[in-house]
């Protein structure tokens, strides 16, 4: 199974590079007067690995620690390894990995809907979209 071990592994460093580059941000305009501590349980097989985001008033601390209960935390996320991967690359939205069932939260769901906001969009996305004025949605209408 060299392709599952190798597969594993990226996902493993895409994981990794994601919470690295939250952690060297260290403070993200997003999270201005957001405070939340979340802990995301990343599932592979019958490993857990655990990493701890701290969110104060903006500022974002990241630590990795696989003992349970090292940090009280506002909302547990859990999720198996690839679709994590997938999420924190665009390829899965947080919203529908919650629908299907991919992606489950203890405790506070608003604090892992901050989380949300550091996600990047789906691959060859190019930022917001703007929002659809009242004159174009009436032009849809189907007729009566």
């Amino acid at each position: 199974m060299q392709t599952d071990t190798a597969s594993r592994n990226a996902d493993g460093e895409t994981i990794s590079r994601f919470f690295s580059g939250l952690a060297e941000a260290g403070h993200l305009a997003t999270f201005d007067r957001q405070s939340a501590t979340l802990r995301f349980d990343i599932l592979d097989g019958d490993q857990v690995e655990r990493w701890h985001v701290v969110v104060n008033d903006g500022d974002v601390a990241v630590t990795r620690q696989n003992k349970p209960g090292d940090k009280r935390a506002d909302a547990t996320v859990r999720m198996a390894r690839p679709h994590f991967a997938a999420m924190v690359t665009g390829r899965l939205n947080a919203m529908a990995a919650i629908l299907r069932g991919l992606l489950t939260c203890e405790g506070s769901m608003a604090a892992a809907m901050t989380f949300q906001r550091c996600l990047p969009g789906p691959p060859g996305s190019t930022g917001r979209v703007a929002p659809i004025d009242g004159k174009s949605v009436m032009a849809y209408r189907r007729p009566g």
